[in-house]
């Protein structure tokens, strides 16, 4: 059976329930136990996937699956039926689609006819005030991925820190020990490079792989260099704006772009470029753009995830 819970309830329900239940059986569920597997299933779901995430005591991070909304009805139950078999009895969700909502809705009351599980929706309603204030107005037109991954971000650096959500568009928004104060909104690399070929369909298609070749002898490369460089230096430049206007030096990425972000820009492994002398035509040295360097920086791609975790665990903090 099926049960819709508030976020109350699961909170008392997770503040007995420390660990897997001691008197499984069955190998699927003995290793879900063995992997420190904590029985709530965490579900943070996106206008193109639905990420969804148990937390490991034994590796202190989260176990993901990553599901295309495009899959059947039958591949989504027999996800679900997996976590259920493996031990997950309780789901606390957050949905950026309303639709997709009433669908998962419709299969869980399906599975509910096999399995007993509870399952927490939280929107703004559940979640504003609870440990932050939000300077936004209005409230609820803030993504509620943006504040579950405030929260995210107040349970692991409980100062004021500037949090980056690296995905299809890109949020930096700010935050202090106790606010949510605001943030901004720009398009993710891959919609600067769909934009680009829209406005001027008579250019080339850019290069796909990166190229060392600079200053770069070929349209394509052409393309492909100033889309990348355009959009690195602006996503640095507001993270260091936001930066400034919260006075901090703390950093924390997320999002599907997150780890590549950081390799590219924070721990300075872009792709270096030659740069010749006009006339004699001889390599002077490389480029490098160290303008987030000193900044404490930390990647956590599943801060969503985290956020949804601390709000239904906040009881036991």
């Amino acid at each position: 059976m099926v049960t819709f819970r508030t976020l109350e309830h699961i909170q008392q329900l997770l503040a007995e329930t420390s660990v897997p239940d001691a008197s499984l059986k069955d190998t699927s569920q003995m290793a879900f136990q063995s992997e420190g597997l904590e029985p709530t299933l965490y579900m943070d779901g996106g206008s193109s996937f639905l990420k969804l995430g148990r937390w490991s005591g034994k590796a202190s991070e989260f176990v993901v699956q990553t599901v295309s909304w495009e899959e059947g009805e039958e591949a989504l139950s027999g996800i679900f039926q997996q976590f259920f078999s493996e031990g997950t009895k309780y789901i606390v969700a957050t949905l950026v689609n309303a639709p997709s909502k009433e669908r998962l809705n419709e299969l869980f009351r399906i599975l509910g006819e096999q399995y007993d599980f509870e399952v927490v929706w939280l929107d703004h309603a559940f979640i504003e005030g609870l440990d932050l204030s939000i300077n936004y107005s209005p409230v609820n037109s803030l993504g509620l991925d943006r504040l579950l991954a405030a929260y995210g971000a107040h349970a692991v650096c409980p100062g004021p820190v500037v949090v980056v959500d690296l995905g299809s568009a890109v949020t930096v928004d700010s935050l202090t020990q106790t606010q949510f104060d605001g943030g901004v909104i720009a398009p993710g690399l891959k919609a600067v490079q769909v934009g680009m070929q829209q406005i001027t369909p008579h250019l080339p298609i850019p290069s796909a792989q990166k190229t060392s070749e600079f200053p770069p002898k070929s349209t394509k490369n052409a393309l492909w260099w100033g889309q990348y460089a355009f959009w690195v230096a602006g996503i640095e430049g507001m993270i260091l704006e936001v930066a400034r206007a919260a006075n901090t030096q703390d950093v924390i990425l997320t999002g599907g772009d997150a780890i590549w972000f950081s390799d590219q820009v924070v721990n300075q492994r872009r792709e270096d470029w030659q740069v010749q002398d006009a006339a004699g035509g001889f390599n002077v040295g490389t480029q490098k753009d160290h303008s987030m360097e000193g900044m404490r920086v930390m990647v956590r791609p599943h801060l969503v995830l985290e956020g949804l975790r601390h709000l239904s665990r906040r009881s036991c903090f």
